[in-house]
Formats: C-alpha cells, structure tokens, sequence
C-alpha cells in the first residue's frame, strides 16, 4: 500500500474529528464554514454536540492543528500539497471565525433549529440498510433534542434582529413540520416503536415551546454590531481572496452601470417605448403556462444535459441523481426560494435535491407566492442553470468523485455561487439562449447579483441603510414585498452574498486570460477537477498546466 502523505494523513483526522462533533453540520450544505466531512454518514443516529465546554475544546484543538500546518506549509514545495495545505487552512479559518469569533452559537437561535431539523430529516431520508435502521436513527435524534435545545437556552444571550425575526418564523414552521412527521410515521410504524415516537415528539414539543419562549425573552440588538468585525477576515482568511471590501463593493458598482447599461440596450432593440421592467415582468416564454412549476423545470433540465452533453462535457458529471421537490417545510422560511442541496456522499442511493418553494404558508403571503411563480416561470433557463447543469450540481458531482480527500470534502463559498452564476453566462456563450427578450432576463439576473453584492457589503459596513438596501432591489423589478424578504434573508449569513458577483467576475477574468492557449472546454474541466479553490491558486495551476503545455 502506498505512503500517505503526512498532511493526508492529518486532513483525514481533522475530516473525522469534525464529523463526530458536528454529524448534523458537516453531512448538509446549510452551514457553509464547515467541510463536507464524509465520516458524518456514519453518526446519522446523533446530533451535534453544542455544548460551551465542548466547543471551547474544538476552538482550542483547530488552534493547534492550524500551527501545524503552518510549519507544514513552510517546508512544502510542491505545488499541488502546498494547495492542499492552504485548503487545510482556509477551512479551519472559517470554523474559528464562527465558532470563535461571529460566536453564532452564542446569539443564533436557527442555527439549533437548523441542526434538529436536518438531523430527522436525514436520520429519516439518508440511504440505510432497512426500514428498521431509519426508525432506530429517527428515535435516537428525537431522543437528543431537547438536550440540543437546552444547549441554545444556556449558551445564547443576546440576538441580531435578523436571527431573532426569523427564529420566530422558522419555530412555527418546526411545529408544523412535527406535526406532519408524527401523523405520517405513527401510521406506518408498529405499536412499540410509535409509542416512543409519539412520547419523543412530545417532549420535543414541549422544548421548542421552551425555545420559544426563551427566544422571546432575548435581548434583541442590531445586526450591524454582530456582522461588520467579521466581514473582512473571512474574505481574507476563509475564501482567500486578495480583494479589499472596498474594492469588492467598487467592483459591485462597476457592474451595476454595466448591466443598467446593457438592459438600455436590450430595451431599445425590443420596444424602446417601454421601460426594461415593463418588458421583463410583461414577458413570459411560450408555452410556460401550460405546465406546473415542477415539470416546466424537469423538462428544461433534461435539455441542459443533452445540450452541454453534446458541447463536450462528461456524461458521467451529468447523469448524477437528481430531484425536484418542494422546499422542506422546516427550512421554507430561511432558504433561498429555489436552492441546490447537494447529495452528501457518493453512495448509489443518494440523490442530490433542487428545491423550490411555491408554497409560503400563511395567507397574507398569497400575493407574493403569484409573484414567484410568474419569476419562477419567466427565469426558469436561468434558474435550471444555475442550480443543476452546468451549475450547483455538476459542480458538486465532480467535486464529490475526486480522489483527493481533501478537496472532495472543502467546499468555498466564492467558488460555489461564483461558478453557478458563470454557468448562467455560459448560456448565452455557448448559444443556448438567443431571444432578446431572454437576454433581457440574463441582463435583469445579473444587475440584481451586483444588487445583492451591494446590500451584503453596504449593510454590514454602514455604508447603506434598509432602506437603501430595499430600494436597490426595487430598482431590479422586485415588489418592496419580495425586495424586504430578500433582504431579510441576505442579513442571516453577511459575506455570503457577494460571492455570486465577485466569483463570476473572477472566474470570466481566468478564463478571458487562458481560453487563448487552451479550449474552454478543457479550461472547464481543470477549473472543476481542481476542486473549489481560491481564484490565486486556480491561476497557479492554470499558469503551471499552460507552461506544460508551451515546453
């Protein structure tokens, strides 16, 4: 058997280490300064632990394992290892701002929610080798959430407005979500094992109206304080970029006028008599109202696949399992309306979920679902594109197949969203869309990217207001009902949501630079297969693989 590399060697102890404290966390795409650490398949009968104690240890052990690496690092030449080791890095900088410096778990409420609902969601759905493990898995996570819950009621004491607004969405959601699950599972389980159910979900119950009423009784305090000191360090220490926040937020501006420009453009070659947002929200592509959400997308991504099949992309990375499915009932109020939720692992039984949201629940909530639906139905080449072919997910069924454990396991943020909103490009690149008025949509989607880069960045560093932050959506043809949402949920994760504009920039800037001495489509395949790397390692390689290629 082959040496392992020494920093191979660590990585997989760092992978593991983390997968049983965290088996919830590592094994979902929710919490995004975490690795994907494939070991969490094996712990899918227990949640997190979030105990004070316990995670003063990880901070303290991370600390040690970081050092390590540094002097790692120093003696390392190769290109590829050093790669490795910066990856290493990069990864646990994002764990320490969290968990040592955002201290979300001390001021977050959703994220507990969060990790007791995936967790049943997985205990219930993950592949398992009968019914019977699926059941022992599901009664052992109800079992420990209330022990999860009186974790949050000891650890948390002060809350950001944005958190605290939406734990209270999210909580009513949760109850329903129980209530759903109980009445499903007590009819299909035997008179034992559905007793304990029915006594589990009681307690549970019973803790999130603890939870509840605790969340109620926080000391609410302005996003503003929690978000701006962490800002800057997890674009320099977590995603690796080199770009200043100030720089970023010029580049977002930069873009904006582009875009309003080339909207002007699209307008006047389409009917120069009416404003680019009368002929965007006037337009819907022929025949989409003949079919529900759902199969209108399932048609449009079997069609991505063929065409980018025949554009020479493998067949393996476009035939990895994939469903269309309502967003779950317990994450409908936090998630995006439409969103990629990668498989965790490899194994055959696992499929990877598109979600969407058509449903929001409550009555008063009723306009803004025919509002999604008519965005759902007029940007649905986009969309698909976007979060399944050639976006989120063959990005992630390429990431998922490499052999490199380190970089099978590490996603980035930057690269993540910035390689969906270039796939979107790639549309119109490789020809796939034409009609100006669809044209007209790509323009509308990429002013409203630079929009959110603006609001991530302008909220967090004063540098705009709520109103400001509303306004600017507004000004992409959002209702200021739609445009509050948005930016409601824009506020629960700062950083995140420059990533599209910044990653797509980044990314058409490499390939601008290296699509001379190599064909785009090899330029595609070197970017996936070298994992989710910072854009100044990705220009390493590329430098490195364009000097072989010259000699």
């Amino acid at each position: 058997m082959p040496d392992v590399a020494p920093h191979i060697r660590l990585a997989r102890d760092y992978f593991e280490s983390l997968a049983r404290r965290f088996p919830v966390m590592c094994a979902s795409d929710e919490f995004d300064f975490l690795p994907r650490a494939q070991a969490a398949a094996r712990y899918y009968d227990r949640l997190d632990e979030m105990d004070a104690h316990s995670l003063e240890e990880c901070i303290h052990e991370l600390k040690a394992l970081k050092k390590d690496l540094s002097l790692m690092m120093a003696a390392e030449n190769h290109l590829e290892d050093s790669i490795d080791l910066e990856l290493l890095q990069a990864s646990i900088a994002g764990i320490l701002i969290d968990l040592e410096q955002k201290r979300t778990w001390q001021s977050n409420p959703l994220l507990y929610l969060k990790i007791a609902f995936i967790g049943l969601d997985h205990a219930l759905n993950k592949p398992a080798a009968d019914g019977k493990e699926r059941m022992d898995r599901l009664l052992a996570r109800l079992a420990a959430v209330p022990r999860l819950f009186q974790q949050a009621m000891e650890n948390i004491t002060v809350v950001p407005e944005s958190y605290h607004e939406a734990s209270g969405a999210m909580l009513k959601d949760c109850r329903k979500y129980l209530k759903v699950l109980g009445n499903d599972m007590l009819k299909a389980w035997s008179q034992e094992p559905a007793a304990r159910l029915e006594r589990y979900l009681q307690k549970v119950l019973r803790t999130l109206e603890s939870l509840e009423r605790f969340c109620a009784s926080l000391e609410v305090k302005p996003d503003s304080l929690f978000a701006a000191a962490t800002l800057e360090k997890t674009l320099y220490d977590h995603f690796m970029c080199h770009r200043s926040v100030e720089e970023i937020y010029e580049l977002a501006l930069d873009e904006w006028h582009q875009n309003h420009q080339r909207l002007q453009q699209r307008r006047a070659s389409i009917d120069p008599g009416k404003t680019w947002q009368e002929l965007y929200h006037e337009y819907s592509p022929p025949g989409v109202d003949k079919t529900d959400t759902f199969s209108l997308y399932a048609g449009e991504i079997q069609r991505l696949k063929v065409f980018f099949r025949r554009q020479g992309f493998m067949k393996a990375d476009l035939h990895a399992p994939l469903k269309i499915a309502e967003t779950p009932l317990y994450l409908r109020s936090v998630r995006g309306a439409a969103s990629f939720a990668a498989a965790f692992t490899a194994h055959p039984e696992e499929t990877s979920y598109f979600y969407i949201t058509t449903r929001l629940g409550e009555q008063h909530d009723k306009p803004l679902e025919g509002m999604l639906k008519k965005r759902f139905h007029r940007e649905y080449r986009m969309l698909a594109a976007h979060e399944t072919f050639p976006g989120h997910h063959l990005l992630d069924a390429v990431r998922r197949r490499l052999s490199n454990p380190v970089r099978r396991q590490i996603e980035s943020p930057l690269f993540y969203e910035g390689w969906a909103s270039y796939a979107e490009s790639m549309l119109v690149d490789y020809g796939y869309i034409s009609d100006p008025k669809e044209l007209l949509v790509d323009c509308k989607r990429q002013l409203w990217r630079s929009a959110r880069c603006q609001v991530d960045i302008g909220l967090a560093t004063g540098k705009i207001d709520m109103a400001a932050a509303i306004g600017l959506l507004e000004a992409c043809g959002f209702s200021t009902l739609e445009a509050r949402r948005q930016v409601d949920r824009f506020r629960l994760n700062p950083g995140y949501q420059l990533c599209y504009t910044l990653g797509c920039y980044e990314l058409r800037r490499l390939r601008d630079y290296f699509c001379g001495p190599m064909d785009r489509n090899l330029f595609h395949r070197l970017i996936l297969e070298g994992g989710e790397l910072p854009f100044h390692l990705i220009e390493k390689r590329l430098n490195q693989r364009q000097q072989v290629m010259i000699e």
